[in-house]
C-alpha cells in the first residue's frame, strides 16, 4: 500500500514537472511565427542587412537582350531602353536616372549604368550588323549584311593569298559569330572576288559570302561639293565625260578613277556613271540626279501648250502639267515653280526650296505657237459647272444654244479669238454629260474633254 502511493506521488510530481517545458516550447512556437511575419526589409538588432546586388547590364538574359537589340537606331530615348530593362528580375523599378547613356552611334547601341543606381551596373553595348533571320541558328553567309568596319577588314583581304586569320577576327566583331573558328569556312580568291564558303560540316554557318575587291560605285555616297561641282558640269550645253570623271575624281574613294575605267551617260535629269567590264578597280553604277535648268530644257512642244497661259492669272495646274513633258520632271509640282504674268509674259522661276529645277524661262505669245489641247487642259470645279449648264439649254434646228453656251464659256476661259466653228459639242441629257471636240481644222484646239455632272 505504501508502496502504491509513493509511486502515485513521483507520477504527480513527474507530470507538473513536465509543464514548464511545454509552456517553453509554445513560447518558442510563437517567437518564431512573430519573426516570419515581420516587415521585408527589417533585421533583429545585432544583424547586419543584406547589401542589394546589382544587375549587370553585359550579364542580361537573352530575352530581354535580344529586345534591347531591336532597339538599335537612330533617336533611341531612355524610355524605351528603361521599358525593356524592367521586364528583366530584379529591375521592375529602374527608372531612367539609373541609366547615364543610351546611344546608338556609329552603327552600335550604347546603355550605360549610373554609377550610383543601386539596380544597375555595368555597360550593355550592340553592334547593329544587319543579320539575316536565323533559321535553328545557323546562319546563311549569302544572306548576310556588312556594317562598314567588318567589310573595310574584309575588303583588304580581296587578294591573292587571303589571311584566313583576319577574316575570322574580322566576323568574330559580331556577337553571332563569337563561337566561329577557322574550320567553319574556307576561303578563296579568284577574279577580284574574295570567296567565304561555310564548310559542311560546320554547325555555325552556311552559304556563300563574296566581297569584291573592286570599288563598288553603287555604294558611293558623294559629298554637296562634288554634287555643286556636278551640278555646273551638267548645265554646260556640250556633255564632257572627261569632265565628269575630273570632278568624280576629287571624291576620297574615286582618286583612282580614270576614263577608260567608266561609261557616263546623261539623261534627262540623270548622270549615270557605269563601270566597265574590264575595269580593274570599279563595278556598278554610281547615279546623280541633277537639277534641271528651265530654260536649257523647255522643248517647243511645251512652249505652244504655255503659250495658252499667256495672260493674267496663269492656271498653276496647266502650266505644272505642261512642264512635267520635259524630260526629268515627271513629278515636278506647284512647289517647285513659282509662276507670275509679267510684261506680257509668263515667267515660270525655280523656288529655292526646288530639288528638281533652277533658274527661270520666260514664254511669250506667239501667234504661230501651238493649240490648246482639251485633253490635258485642267478647268477648274466652277469652269466645269459653268460648261455643264449648256446642258439644260433648249436647243432647235435653227439655234443650237447649248453650242454658243459653251462658246461664250470658253471664250471667257482662254480669251484667244475661239469661235464657235473651233469645236463640236456631244450631249447625253441621260447621263448629264457633256463632251467637248476640237474641229478637225480648228488653228485653236486640239483633242477632247468629257465632264460629267
Amino acid at each position: 500500500m505504501k508502496k502504491n502511493k509513493l509511486l502515485l506521488s513521483l507520477g504527480s510530481l513527474s507530470i507538473f514537472s513536465a509543464i514548464p517545458f511545454v509552456a517553453a516550447k509554445c513560447d518558442n512556437t510563437e517567437t518564431k511565427d512573430n519573426n516570419s511575419s515581420k516587415e521585408p526589409g527589417t533585421t533583429d538588432p545585432g544583424t547586419t542587412e543584406k547589401e542589394n546586388v546589382k544587375v549587370d547590364l553585359d550579364k542580361l538574359s537573352d530575352k530581354v537582350k535580344e529586345e534591347l537589340n531591336k532597339l538599335a537606331k537612330e533617336k533611341v530615348t531612355k524610355e524605351e531602353v528603361v521599358a525593356v530593362l524592367k521586364t528583366e528580375k530584379g529591375l521592375e523599378k529602374l527608372t531612367t536616372e539609373d541609366l547615364t547613356k543610351v546611344e546608338f552611334k556609329d552603327n552600335k547601341l550604347t546603355i550605360e549604368a549610373n554609377k550610383d543606381s543601386k539596380l544597375v551596373s555595368g555597360t550593355h553595348v550592340f553592334d547593329a550588323q544587319v543579320q539575316p533571320p536565323k533559321t535553328d541558328s545557323v546562319i546563311d553567309l549569302s544572306c548576310l549584311e556588312l556594317n562598314g568596319e567588318v567589310k573595310k577588314v574584309l575588303k583588304a583581304e580581296a587578294k591573292e593569298k587571303p589571311e584566313k586569320t583576319k577574316i575570322l577576327g574580322a566576323l568574330k566583331k559580331d556577337k553571332n559569330f563569337e563561337k566561329l573558328t577557322e574550320s567553319d569556312f574556307e576561303v578563296s580568291f579568284k577574279d577580284s572576288v574574295l570567296t567565304i564558303t561555310a564548310s559542311s560540316k560546320s554547325t555555325l554557318i552556311k552559304g556563300k559570302l563574296t566581297v569584291n575587291s573592286k570599288t563598288e560605285l553603287d555604294n558611293i555616297s558623294l559629298t554637296d561639293e562634288i554634287k555643286k561641282k556636278l551640278q555646273e558640269e551638267l548645265q554646260k550645253s556640250e556633255f564632257k565625260s572627261d569632265s565628269i570623271v575630273t570632278v568624280l575624281k576629287t571624291q576620297q574613294e574615286l582618286k583612282e578613277l580614270e576614263t577608260k575605267d567608266v561609261e557616263a551617260k546623261k539623261e534627262g535629269n540623270k548622270l549615270s556613271v557605269s563601270a566597265k567590264s574590264d575595269s580593274a578597280k570599279f563595278t556598278g553604277t554610281l547615279s546623280f540626279i541633277f537639277k534641271v535648268m528651265l530654260d536649257k530644257m523647255m522643248t517647243d512642244d511645251v512652249k505652244k501648250e504655255l503659250s495658252s497661259e499667256v495672260k493674267e492669272n496663269p492656271n498653276t495646274s496647266n502650266v505644272v502639267n505642261a512642264l512635267k513633258k520635259v524630260p526629268g520632271l515627271v513629278t515636278l509640282s506647284s512647289n517647285d515653280v513659282k509662276i507670275e504674268f509679267s510684261s506680257g509674259k509668263l515667267v515660270i522661276s525655280a523656288t529655292e526650296e526646288s530639288k528638281l529645277v533652277i533658274g527661270s524661262v520666260s514664254i511669250e505669245k506667239s501667234a504661230t505657237l501651238g493649240k490648246i489641247n482639251l485633253s490635258t487642259y485642267n478647268f477648274d470645279e466652277k469652269q466645269k459647272k459653268d460648261l455643264l449648264s449648256a446642258i439644260d439649254e433648249s436647243n432647235d434646228e435653227e439655234s443650237d444654244s447649248r453650242k454658243t453656251s459653251v462658246w461664250f464659256t470658253l471664250k471667257g476661259i482662254f480669251k484667244n479669238g475661239l469661235e464657235e466653228s473651233d469645236f463640236e459639242i456631244e450631249v447625253d441629257k441621260d447621263k448629264k454629260s457633256l463632251t467637248i471636240k476640237a474641229a478637225k481644222d480648228s488653228k485653236i484646239l486640239d483633242g477632247e474633254i468629257k465632264l460629267n455632272k
